[in-house]
């Protein structure tokens, strides 16, 4: 049964600037060039905001960022299986795995790029932007 679209109120997040949402083509394309199915959860914020940024503190990239970031980090060699969908600007990337049921975030340092470095920030991606993208690890 196909979940409902979690539309979150995106005026109340303090200190968040967002996008105009992204279309149903752009998210398409960048999952085509990224030769990936990206998660449900991160294509419901795509729809509601291309990319976000929370004070300075954490940036959650739009279709036109999320290939170019892919491949800076390297992502698909050094953690196979999961996509960048962010960074903290401090030198830490968001991922998610690469499963569409998939809700969970994860943050891991660039230096290391390993998802067994990696630690827990959110089960649930939609739930934490809400909350206002905290990251206490």
């Amino acid at each position: 049964m196909e979940e409902a679209l979690k539309m979150l109120n995106l005026t109340q997040i303090l200190n968040l600037h967002v996008n105009k949402p992204a279309s149903d083509i752009h998210i398409k394309e960048a999952e085509s060039q990224l030769n990936m199915v990206l998660p449900r959860a991160y294509k419901e914020l795509l729809k509601q905001t291309n990319g976000c940024s929370v004070g300075g503190d954490v940036l959650l990239y739009g279709t036109e960022d999320i290939v170019e970031r892919n491949a800076t980090w390297e992502v698909q060699q050094y953690a196979s299986g999961y996509a960048a969908i962010g960074d903290d600007g401090g030198g830490r990337v968001l991922l998610m795995r690469q499963a569409e049921e998939e809700k969970k975030v994860w943050i891991v340092d660039t230096g290391v790029m390993d998802p067994q470095h990696a630690e827990l920030v959110a089960e649930d991606l939609l739930s934490w932007v809400h909350e206002g993208c905290f990251i206490e690890v």
